[in-house]
């Protein structure tokens, strides 16, 4: 019996009711394949296996050295496992392997869950199945004024739908966590949702929006990236926003609209040498 690491953030999903539910959501098309993020002992792993072609084999990331001679024991040559950290994968060469539509699923470890998303959610699969902590659900699936809303929502939302499937007890899990969990799922959009200018600095004029939460979005920006509080005024106005909002209650429409508008006027990102 291989215990879960507490410094790997472990805890093994035993629920069979629960793994039938997301091995339900990250059934790919046919004709294209799967990767696992975290497969740890292999639950989750036979249940995706039953939901594949039998001549299909499913990729694996395992940070976890323990793991690999375990899931080849369990599985054969049917799982193929990459040891390392999921945020470090070239996934866009990983992914393009795997067919026109890759599903990309995994209990993800709370500490690192949002390194791996946006690293995943940058190649662009067809469907991202994601096992993380509430809390972190709340956040991506976060509405405008609500208490959850922050930069991962606002950033994430702008770049894909996002769902809470379900959520999950920590009854479910071996060792059982503090926290409750839930699953969601993400497809990634082909272009923003909203035209912006330019990436880099709209995720930078995101963070800087919420840098102050209890300050106007006028001296959160102008505080953190030096633009004059005049210029994020005029602009706000120029879109029809009330110069005294928050950045928690601004829709992405009205923050690709205000990128836009600022576009000239936020740090331009440093070349690479």
């Amino acid at each position: 019996m291989i215990e879960a690491k507490k410094s790997l953030g472990q805890n093994f999903l035993h629920d069979q009711g629960v793994l039938n539910r997301i091995a339900d959501l990250a059934q790919p098309e046919a004709g294209s394949g799967l990767v696992e993020v975290g497969p740890g002992t292999g639950n989750l792993t036979a249940h995706l296996l039953d939901r594949l072609p039998t001549d299909w084999h499913l990729d694996a990331i395992e940070r976890d050295r323990r793991m690999a001679p375990l899931l080849a024991e369990r599985f054969g040559e049917r799982v193929r496992v990459t040891e390392a950290d999921a945020a470090d994968i070239d996934w866009p060469t990983l992914l393009d392997k795997l067919g026109p539509r890759p599903v990309v699923v995994g209990n993800l470890p709370y500490y690192a869950a949002l390194p791996i998303l946006f690293a995943v959610l940058e190649a662009k699969p067809a469907r991202m199945v994601f096992m993380v902590q509430k809390e972190v659900a709340d956040r991506l699936t976060a509405k405008p004024s609500t208490p959850a809303q922050g930069q991962i929502s606002v950033k994430i939302q702008m770049l894909a739908d996002v769902k809470m499937a379900f959520k999950v007890g920590s009854g479910a899990f071996t060792p059982a966590p503090n926290v409750e969990s839930a699953v969601v799922t993400l497809e990634p959009l082909a272009t923003p949702r909203f035209a912006i200018p330019d990436a880099q600095r709209f995720s930078a004029l995101v963070t800087a929006g919420f840098s102050l939460r209890r300050k106007t979005l006028v001296n959160a920006v102008g505080n953190a990236l030096h633009v004059p509080g005049d210029t994020v005024r005029a602009a706000l106005t120029a879109i029809g926003v009330d110069v005294r909002i928050r950045a928690e209650a601004l829709t992405l429409a009205e923050w690709a609209a205000l990128a836009r508008q600022l576009d000239d006027d936020l740090p331009k990102p440093a070349r690479s040498a």
